[in-house]
């Protein structure tokens, strides 16, 4: 029978450092002790150039009961924090599986009073449509696109609009500029960053989610997803404890052995107010040929 993959309870870590009194406990390598005894679990994405490690304690009964009761009476306030934060890098990496450097970022905006925000989705899909009708006439693969409507002003304030498409390449980038023919329009391949991929711009597309409280950006529906597996065996708690000293150093070498090609990026500690063990977060991109 197939084992259950155990729970990550991520909501219930902590980013960033220990408190005071935790560092005065555990003197000069806190998230190394804080690695306990329990076995580890590891989640791996792989996104285009991007692998996103997870790596969580394997929670005995009576823990798991803690951390559901501790999940019920979280704060609305840190909830909502929770999800902006989730939904921040699974677009990263929807955008790392989907796009890459012979990709484009396209600005579009209008001339004069810029129209209601409903109509302004209209044009969006208009342009879009008429770039599809250009690659088909091209002969070129289907396309892929990711885009949000930032809306600004208003209450007295001039109002503008302006929409950001992340979209596959293909097409001359004075072609898409042209093509709008409603105001502005600037066109840039894209540039992933060495480290963190298209982070940033995720970053910029889900800012608008935060004020809007919906979900603010839109895409094609033949977007591939992120491949995700789970391992009980790829971190023992040994590996785990090495990780944790001396960080992101140690985790260089080991992540340098595991995944050749690969560079790590970031290595995220997170610690829990109401469980045990510690929660890592390991971003690695693979090495430019």
């Amino acid at each position: 029978m197939r084992k259950r993959v155990p729970r990550e309870y991520e909501e219930l870590f902590c980013v960033g450092e220990l408190t005071e009194m935790e560092k005065r406990l555990y003197g000069g390598d806190p998230y190394r002790e804080r690695v306990g005894g329990m076995h580890y679990c590891t989640k791996t994405e792989k996104a285009g150039d991007t692998l996103v490690l997870t790596v969580y304690p394997i929670l005995g009964r009576s823990d798991r009961a803690k951390a559901e009761a501790a999940r019920k009476a979280m704060s609305r306030e840190r909830q909502n924090r929770y999800n902006r934060e989730r939904a921040r890098r699974r677009l990263a990496l929807l955008m790392d599986a989907n796009f890459g450097r012979n990709d484009l970022h396209v600005t579009l905006t209008y001339r004069g009073t810029p129209p209601d925000y409903e109509q302004a989705r209209k044009d969006v899909r208009n342009y879009l449509r008429a770039v599809k009708r250009m690659r088909e006439k091209a002969g070129l693969p289907e396309m892929k696109y990711i885009y949000v409507i930032e809306e600004e002003g208003g209450d007295g304030e001039k109002r503008r609009i302006h929409v950001h498409l992340m979209m596959t390449g293909g097409i001359s980038r004075e072609a898409l500029e042209e093509k709008w023919g409603r105001g502005y329009a600037n066109c840039d391949r894209l540039q992933p960053e060495e480290d963190n991929g298209l982070m940033e711009l995720a970053r910029y597309f889900t800012k608008l989610e935060q004020e809007k409280h919906r979900r603010a950006w839109s895409a094609s529906k033949n977007l591939r997803q992120p491949r995700t597996t789970v391992s009980r065996t790829r971190m023992s708690n040994a590996r785990v404890r090495r990780l944790c000293q001396e960080m992101p150093g140690s985790a260089a070498e080991i992540m340098g052995k595991l995944y050749p090609g690969y560079k790590v990026g970031a290595v995220e500690p997170y610690t829990s107010d109401w469980i045990p063990g510690v929660y890592l977060r390991i971003r690695l991109r693979r090495r430019c040929p």
